[in-house]
């Protein structure tokens, strides 16, 4: 047996490394196709932006479209020297007045329109194909496939010499590590070759505009506008920096940009000869290059975070030594499986917002319903909480886990069928209360299973697997959906949730700590939980201190996280067609930021036995992180948008750092010892309504003021709360219980 479970954890290792490793490669692969189609289509759209240029000159001249000569030496040039056009047409009204082929193909079509001093007078429509481009890719990323390879290889054969902890882990991170820099170093390769394939297309495209003049052997220092048509090129292609036309060794053209230096410039130079004897130079700002590596070094950071947190979380588990205590064995399994479980709700966090928006849009109701929408899942999330908690006192909490898992990947894998709203409806609820299920039986699983030993590393594992697993899926996500599509994301959340039933199954029973003779008694419990709640509301509701707590910290805090971090912003940045992958960066900072912060705090408010001025704090952070949000959408530059708002997402997860765990130190401060336990609980439960209408009232907020006013306007109502528990809340620096 023992031998068994030791082969079980090296193909459970092998099979952690090739999925984080094929992880890394469709990574890589998926930024450089996107990197090299936006290369190509960009330098085809300036040829037949010059084209366009000509054209619109001699129009404006007063020559119409159908009576300008020399059309086949002006277009055909474009799909000559690029494969990846298919066709052009040049149209007048219903007339074809030129064709570069006749046969039927399909592809990408790109229509510019043409126009004279007055009015449109036609187009110009290009068909484009990504074949030949993802043909390139392929070839390139098949050696990848073979390094993969190779590093399982290595990484069976270093745990095979020794099966330790400190082994499982050294090995994972060497391939991991390995991997990830070679694929950025083909990554970095191929970016470059892409460079260098647009300077030959427009060096040929130049070539071919000069032809005639070399073919009649005219002098080309003879010939008028050369500099101009150089200038065009650089017009339409803002990287480049300076194009120079070399024939017969003179220089006969020259054109630069003279609103930046040339000097760095000549760091990325290229040159490319024809058969003709002409030479194009051509010189691009570094920066071009620069800002695209450093947009696949940033994925692969944020990849990389992703990883780290899933991959290590496993690895540790696989890696545990023979004598670990049952307990700790059972908590490492708790800590993945909820991690992973987080995951499949957050896999879907950087679009689900934009994606429920187009689905009620096109349904014809208005964008307050999508945030209702939206909120649905947080209602079932509590809703669910009360019931599942007093089920686990009486039922096997794997039973409670492994429904709930179900429940989440039926959920998930509904929102395929997109087009049905009451479908998507359901879907979200009964995500919701599959998550609830989950956070109630792991809850059971790690009460029981903490001792004094491992208490505080026990009471971590909600928070850290929360945020790792949010941090964790928003990367995937944002990463993935470009490539594989949202329907894709929703199918490998369910996937992900067959896997964590799967692996559920090696969780030990965890029976609840009572007995029940009869169904009827199990109905009587619910009822007397619920009955209990409601008195436990009733009672704290008028002690001043727990109310402030509540509606001036607590539930603004949670309605900023549903309604602003999970709604608000990734929807408003879609909707400025920022990048899936940046969305997510931006969401990924919030949890990292709650992650450090708490960590920090949480030792200091105890050691204070103070809460006051974290909370109050919290809430001033809370509203400079909405200006800022605020300030950031009223920029019209994406680049700028993208830094303010992770920024705020910055300041917000710092902020709610500074509240969630010392709220609670708050609330069971100003309530005797012997309730300590009831007044968390209530409160805890009263703070998630604060989750179900975050959505709704910063929906609202944005719908009514605006975006921008409204973000100002929530930061104001966060200012105004903060300031009142300042003044109204007199408690000493340390407090005395009752």
């Amino acid at each position: 047996m023992s031998q068994y479970i030791k082969n079980s954890r090296i193909f459970f290792g092998i099979l952690l490394v090739s999925l984080s490793l094929f992880l890394i490669v469709v990574v890589g692969y998926a930024q450089t196709l996107k990197s090299y189609k936006a290369q190509t289509r960009e330098a085809i759209l300036a040829q037949a932006e010059v084209a366009k240029l000509n054209i619109e000159q001699i129009l404006n001249s007063g020559v119409p479209l159908h009576e300008i000569a020399g059309l086949q030496a002006l277009l055909a040039p474009i799909a000559d020297t690029d494969p990846s056009v298919m066709d052009i047409r040049l149209t007048s009204g219903e007339m074809e007045l030129y064709r570069y082929t006749n046969m039927v193909i399909e592809g990408n079509l790109v229509s510019i329109p043409l126009s004279n001093k007055f009015s449109v007078a036609g187009s110009l429509e290009i068909l484009l194909s990504d074949d030949p481009i993802k043909g390139r890719v392929d070839s390139s990323f098949g050696v990848m496939l073979w390094a993969a390879l190779i590093l399982i290889a290595l990484f069976v054969w270093s745990i095979a010499l020794q099966q330790s902890g400190s082994r499982y882990l050294k090995s994972f991170s060497v391939v991991f590590l390995t991997m990830t820099l070679l694929v950025i170093a083909l990554v970095s390769v191929l970016l470059k070759q892409s460079l260098e394939n647009k300077a030959v297309a427009m060096s040929d495209i130049i070539s071919h505009r000069i032809a005639p003049i070399m073919q009649e052997e005219i002098d080309p220092a003879l010939v008028m506008g050369m500099d101009d048509m150089l200038a065009d090129f650089i017009q339409t292609n803002e990287e480049v920096a300076s194009l120079t036309l070399t024939v017969g060794g003179a220089q006969v053209a020259h054109s630069a940009d003279s609103e930046h230096s040339q000097w760095l410039a000549q760091l990325a130079t290229y040159e490319s000869a024809n058969s003709l004897g002409n030479t194009t130079s051509i010189s691009f700002h570094p920066e071009v290059l620069l800002e695209q590596l450093l947009h696949v070094l940033k994925s692969f950071a944020i990849l990389f975070g992703g990883c780290a947190f899933v991959c290590f979380a496993f690895v540790k588990l696989l890696s545990r030594e023979e004598r670990q205590p049952r307990r700790e064995n059972v908590l490492d399994k708790i800590k993945a499986l909820l991690l992973m479980t987080v995951l499949m709700e957050s896999l879907m966090a950087p679009m689900l917002p934009e994606f429920i928006e187009t689905v009620v849009s096109g349904a014809g109701y208005s964008g307050m319903t999508a945030s209702l929408l939206f909120s649905l899942y947080f209602l079932g999330f509590t809703v669910t909480l009360l019931p599942a908690a007093r089920l686990a006192d009486f039922m096997d909490s794997r039973q409670i886990l492994i429904g709930g898992i179900l429940l989440s990947a039926v959920g998930s894998l509904a929102l395929i069928f997109s087009e049905h709203l009451s479908i998507i409806l359901v879907a979200r609820f009964v995500s919701g209360v599959g998550q609830a299920a989950i956070f109630i039986a792991v809850q059971h699983y790690i009460l029981f299973h903490s001792n004094q030993e491992n208490k505080t590393q026990a009471a971590g594992i909600i928070v850290f697997c929360f945020n790792a697993g949010f941090i964790a899926g928003a990367a995937f996500g944002a990463l993935l959906v470009d490539m594989i599509g949202v329907d894709g994301i929703f199918m490998l959340s369910a996937l992900i949730g067959v896997g964590m039933f799967v692996f559920a199954q090696w969780l030990p029973e965890q029976m609840g700590n009572k007995t029940l003779p009869n169904a009827s008694s199990k109905y009587r419990l619910l009822k007397y939980g619920v009955k209990t709640m409601g008195q436990d509301a009733k009672r704290y509701m008028v002690q001043s201190a727990f109310l402030r707590a509540l509606f001036f910290v607590g539930a603004p805090a949670k309605m900023l996280m549903t309604g602003v971090v999970f709604f608000a912003t990734p929807l408003v940045l879609a909707e400025r067609n920022i990048a899936s992958e940046s969305i997510g960066q931006v969401l990924m900072t919030y949890a990292i930021a709650v992650l450090f912060v708490s960590g920090k705090v949480a030792p200091l408010i105890d050691k204070r036995g103070n809460a006051k001025l974290s909370l109050c704090a919290g809430n001033m952070l809370s509203a400079v992180s909405l200006v800022i949000i605020g300030l950031a959408l009223q920029s019209t530059s994406d680049t700028l948008v993208v830094v303010l708002s992770t920024l705020s997402m910055l300041i917000l997860g710092a902020a709610h750092g500074l509240i969630n765990a010392p709220v609670v130190t708050h609330v069971i401060n100003h309530v005797p010892s012997a309730d300590e336990g009831a007044a968390a609980a209530t409160y805890r439960f009263l703070e998630r309504f604060g989750h179900v209408s975050g959505a709704i009232l910063v929906g609202f907020f944005i719908s009514f003021f605006g975006i921008e006013t409204g973000f100002f306007m929530l930061a104001a109502c966060l200012a105004c709360f903060g300031t009142l528990m300042f003044l109204l809340d007199g408690e000493k620096l340390a407090e005395v219980k009752s």
